[in-house]
């Protein structure tokens, strides 16, 4: 018998570790991608997180400096912290979520897709809504599919409450 095992163990994750480390993570790559792709045009990472502040704060949260871009991240954290939430809840009373995660994580981030653009969007401060063009669609297609959804599905199938079995 040696020291190590060839496979990492797959422990279960409590479910409050299962769900910060998956919103984090999320949070993490969802805000990545509009500020890399914003970034290769020139916009600065400030007036990426401004723009998601502005769903609070309107036009003024441009003028509004590191401060308003700290909330938007606050507030875009808060958000993907609340969407893993809901699909840990879910995850618990479907258990077909945890059994194929490679669908029901991407079919999770297609809904809060829709939920994010069509009901938070128009309902925000901002100015800007949905995504139009093909480009912006698909990215932000992925960004909920894959980024969130799946990022979400693969960590929350792994959350086991005390004494639950694997």
């Amino acid at each position: 018998m040696t020291a190590f095992t060839a496979t990492p163990s797959k422990r279960a994750l409590r479910p409050i570790e299962a769900i910060f480390a998956a919103g984090l993570i999320a949070a993490i790559l969802d805000i990545l991608n509009p500020i890399i792709i914003w970034g290769l045009k020139g916009v600065p990472a400030e007036r990426i997180l401004q723009t998601v502040a502005s769903g609070l704060l309107g036009k003024a949260a441009f003028a509004g400096g590191m401060a308003a871009a700290a909330l938007g991240l606050a507030a875009h954290t808060l958000i993907i912290l609340g969407a893993a939430t809901v699909y840990y809840l879910a995850s618990r009373r479907l258990p077909v979520m945890n059994r194929w995660p490679w669908i029901a994580g991407p079919a999770f981030g297609f809904g809060f897709y829709f939920f994010m653009n069509y009901l938070v969007a128009p309902l925000s401060l901002a100015t800007n809504k949905a995504p139009s063009g093909w480009f912006p669609v698909l990215n932000q297609m992925f960004c909920h599919l894959v980024l969130v959804g799946l990022t979400f599905s693969l960590i929350i199938s792994r959350a086991r409450r005390p004494g639950e079995p694997s």
